[in-house]
Order: structure tokens, then sequence, then C-alpha cells
């Protein structure tokens, strides 16, 4: 990435979803050009050898990215998909301890799971049944196109996480489908981060996009970062061959684990695939204790086009959830 990692403008908005009440909240800061670096070369700071293994679905160790003739999407890098799931509310589908799982099918935001972080202009995040992935009701995250905002759903009742490891599985619909302008800015923004603190303050992992100049006229890659804010600074990547797909249901999961407070290790999967070059283990400064996962649309930058995310089936467990209920 060309630029590094910038707070919205403007204060965030922490509302209590459910009750109409909000109380205005300083957005934490992010490290400047000066302090993390540019993002070009970002991805060096990276380990990009897997040398530990992690628990997959069943609970048993897997191998790094790669493994099981996985790959990372097609021939042109894209994944997408309009399949539909069993509903959530299954059995095994609990939101009890480090376990949470959210469909959305009450019709409204639980306040004792959610809190709304909203920043920049006109932002809002609610819930309706224009898109859903299951059942009839998703969440809605709504931004303005060429501005930048922040509309996120936040939850921390399934912290603290087992072992410092837990996994997030959204499903994620876009729109809309338009062409991206012949010389769009540079810029990136998040769409699952964990957060949590360790000796040097606070700490982002996350999965997000990326869209550059140097893509002509889109879409939208996705991207893996990671912003610590002690020494050395780095804010790392790398982009992703595999390009977000609009007005379709995408399958999105981010592991992220403390590994006994010895590494920060991020995994990325899209549609059940895993995205090999997202595989980063950070040794260079201690791990965060993660206390809580967002959700939605994090702007570091004005995003030319993009205005909507619709989220649904929402899974923050200790185990691999995968794509299905």
């Amino acid at each position: 990435m060309a630029a590094a990692c910038t707070s919205p403008t403007g204060p965030l908005n922490q509302t209590t979803s459910g009750t109409g009440a909000s109380s205005s909240v300083e957005a934490s800061a992010l490290p400047d050009a000066a302090s993390s670096g540019s993002d070009d070369g970002a991805a060096a700071n990276a380990d990009s050898t897997p040398n530990k293994a992690l628990p997959d679905s069943s609970g048993l160790l897997a191998d790094g990215p790669g493994g099981n003739g996985e790959t990372a999407g097609g021939s042109d890098g894209s994944v997408g998909s309009d399949a539909t799931a069993s509903d959530s509310n299954t059995p095994g589908c609990i939101t009890s301890g480090t376990e949470l799982c959210e469909d959305f099918e009450s019709g409204q935001l639980d306040p004792k799971i959610w809190k709304i972080k909203l920043g920049g202009p006109s932002p809002s995040v609610t819930v309706d049944a224009m898109h859903a992935h299951s059942g009839k009701y998703a969440a809605h995250a709504h931004v303005t196109p060429g501005q930048q905002s922040t509309a996120q759903l936040t939850e921390g009742v399934s912290f603290p996480a087992t072992a410092d490891t837990f996994y997030t599985r959204i499903w994620a619909y876009f729109s809309p489908d338009v062409m991206w302008p012949n010389n769009p800015p540079d810029f990136h923004m998040g769409l699952i981060i964990a957060g949590g603190n360790n000796n040097f303050g606070h700490v982002e992992l996350a999965v997000g996009a990326n869209l550059s100049p140097s893509s002509a006229a889109g879409p939208m890659h996705y991207l893996g970062y990671s912003i610590y804010r002690g020494p050395p600074y780095v804010e790392f990547g790398p982009r992703s061959k595999t390009a977000i797909v609009n007005l379709a249901w995408t399958c999105i999961e981010l592991l992220e684990s403390g590994q006994g407070g010895q590494a920060a290790v991020r995994r990325i999967w899209v549609d059940g695939v895993e995205l090999p070059e997202q595989y980063n283990s950070y040794s260079g400064q201690k791990p965060p204790q993660f206390d809580l996962v967002s959700i939605g649309i994090w702007e570091y930058h004005p995003t030319p086009t993009l205005s909507d995310m619709w989220i649904d089936d929402v899974r923050v467990s200790s185990q691999r959830v995968g794509c299905g209920p």
C-alpha cells in the first residue's frame, strides 16, 4: 500500500444499539506515515514462512496454508458465491462463554452483545430485510461514497478468547456493482478487525480491502494487515490477488492467535479457501491480549464508490467454523 493508515476524520460515536442513546468516544490513534513507514515496504516485516500448527475445524492441528491442494481462487484470482447456507439458529450454534452466534433474525441488534461504532459523514448500522444470507434479516453498514467513514459492529462478550485464539466468520454482501474510476485514489479499509493491547498499546490485526491506482478500473482486492504502535511501529500487508465480488454473498473468515504470548498469527479464508499469502506470524512485538472484534467498514482513506455492506450469520469461536451453518 502506498500510504499508511490514518484515522477517519472526526470522532467516532459509539452507540448502544436498541436504546437510541449514544456517547462520543475518541477513535483509537493509528500510526502515521512517519511512525509506521509506507505500506509498500510493510509486507517485508511479516514472516511469510508458516512455522506454527493451528487448530482446524475438527480441533486437530492443521498444517499451514497450501496444504490439501488449497489455492487462492481461480486463475483470475476472483472468489465469490451467491449460495445460501442453513440458518445459523441450528444445534451447536450458541452464544455462551467464548462462543458467539448471530443471525440477526430478531430484526434488531442485541444491546447485550453489540455496540455500534460510527464516524464520518452520515454512517449507519441497522438491521433490515434488503439482503439476507439466511432467514429474513441481516445487519447493514452504510457509508458515504468518496468519504472516509466508519460503520461497524463491535463485540467483546466472547472474550477473553481461549488461549488468546479465536476465529471470526461472517457472510458479507458488498454493493453497489459499479465501475471504479480510471485513476482511483489509493485506499484500504478494514472489514473484520481484531483488537487488543500489548505492552506498547493497542494492536489491530485484520482482513480488509484495497484499491490502488495501479489497479486501473478496479476491482478491490482482499488485504491482510496488522498495526503495532510500539517499536518497530509496523503495519504490514500483503495484498491478495483475490478480488472482492460485489452483489453476491461471500464467506470471510479470520483467525487471530496470540500463540501463547510468542507471536501474533493471522490467517484468512474466502469462501472456504485459504489465502496463503495472508498467513502471517509476527514475533517482533509481544502479541496483544485480544478483547474485541469489529465487523463492518472502517475506511482508512476515502473510498470512491463502496456504500453498503450487509453482514449475516456471524460466528466467533475457538474452533474454525467454515462456511456451513
